[in-house]
């Protein structure tokens, strides 16, 4: 086996990996450059942070996906897609500003971290920017100074939250045939008096006509077919053909469809590709999916509750401390971020009661996990 950097490629004078024994290294600054993604596979003395997500978000241009990382630095509180991206944009200057221009801005994830902690956050962003000349200080900072709220909850910030709230539910309830007097708060409490599957049409249209689509620690997620996406690329895609459907049908025309699993048919219907199997799989049984799907829900965040089927299924409900269930989750996170991850083939080896052989096949598993990933599978017939 040919080894090489796993940053660079280069085969000659390398290292391996002291934390996970199983990677090389080339050079030091190929060491720190890869440690951004690497510290999830690794094994880090340190615990992972946020920050280190948001680090990898940045590192990849994408939104963070953890749920506490979203809270911890705005994200959850920029409504609409428009300011998110804007946001990643500010942390990318700070992260990244080095790489594109040397000596300009070299503020490392360990730092941002500590400002958060301290309650400084907004305040040493300011201060760092400042630092640059105007011309360096890119079109985020401006925006950032215009919008600082995001970052620094307060009583007029939480107003200004709420009027843009406000706002989104406007547009979607009148979008929807709502009335244009009705105010915001007749619309939640009409909204909140309608059945379940009709709630969760109505929350999902707020998004879709806001520029978003529900993020892997959303309710949404599942129902509505994200979960069967790879990245955040295809979730960003599957959002868009949503927002061309909803000008093409009405809402109880989507409505009716999402009831009845249907929702691959109005696509077709309106010449909006969306044949793919493992979308297919999730929108035909929204309302009782295979448990294969909340595992990756879990999986992929670092908080989160298990739920039941989840830990029947998969094997949490053998582990006897925390360190074994993150070392199982571990697991089931690097198959879901492979590139040939197959959750459909994962949920049939489950069922077979053989996901240690499944899983063994694709990657190499410690003998632990054999007993880790029992289940009652498979369940024995009955006359």
């Amino acid at each position: 086996m040919v080894r090489e950097c796993n940053a660079c490629g280069e085969s000659s004078d390398l290292k391996r990996c002291s934390g996970c024994h199983k990677i090389w290294y080339c050079s030091v600054t190929c060491q720190k450059y890869d440690w951004v993604p690497h510290i999830f596979a690794c094994k880090p003395r340190r615990a992972i942070t946020t920050t280190d997500h948001l680090a990898l978000a940045v590192r990849n241009n994408l939104l963070p996906q953890d749920t506490q990382t979203c809270k911890d630095y705005g994200f959850e509180r920029a409504f609409t897609a428009e300011n998110r991206s804007k946001l990643l944009g500010l942390y990318i200057g700070m992260y990244m500003r080095r790489l594109m221009k040397p000596g300009l801005m070299e503020i490392p994830p360990k730092t941002i971290n500590d400002w958060r902690l301290r309650g400084v956050l907004v305040e040493e962003i300011k201060a760092a920017y400042y630092k640059l000349p105007v011309k360096n200080r890119g079109h985020y900072f401006p925006w950032f100074l215009q919008n600082q709220h995001i970052l620094n909850p307060s009583t007029a910030a939480d107003s200004e939250l709420k009027d843009n709230g406000d706002a989104m539910f406007l547009r979607a309830w009148r979008f929807t045939g709502g009335a244009e007097t009705d105010s915001p708060a007749e619309i939640r409490a009409r909204i909140d008096g309608m059945p379940r599957d009709r709630q969760s049409c109505h929350l999902f249209y707020t998004m879709l006509l806001s520029k978003w689509h529900p993020a892997p620690f959303h309710e949404l997620w599942i129902p509505f077919g994200f979960c069967s996406c790879s990245c955040e690329e295809e979730e960003m895609d599957l959002g868009g053909r949503y927002q061309i459907l909803i000008t093409k049908c009405t809402f109880d025309e989507f409505h009716d469809a999402f009831c009845s699993a249907r929702i691959l048919d109005l696509f077709r219907k309106h010449g909006i590709e969306a044949d793919d199997r493992y979308l297919s799989d999730v929108l035909q049984n929204h309302d009782m999916n295979k448990s294969v799907w909340d595992l990756k829900q879990f999986a992929i965040q670092t908080e989160g509750k298990i739920v039941n089927s989840v830990a029947c299924d998969y094997g949490f409900m053998n582990c006897r401390k925390d360190a074994e269930i993150q070392a199982l989750k571990k697991v089931y996170r690097t198959f879901f971020e492979r590139h040939d991850a197959d959750p459909l083939a994962l949920h049939d080896a489950a069922l077979r009661g053989d996901i240690f052989g499944y899983l063994g096949s694709l990657m190499k598993l410690n003998a632990k996990y054999e007993r880790l990933m029992k289940n009652p599978y498979p369940l024995p017939d009955y006359e």
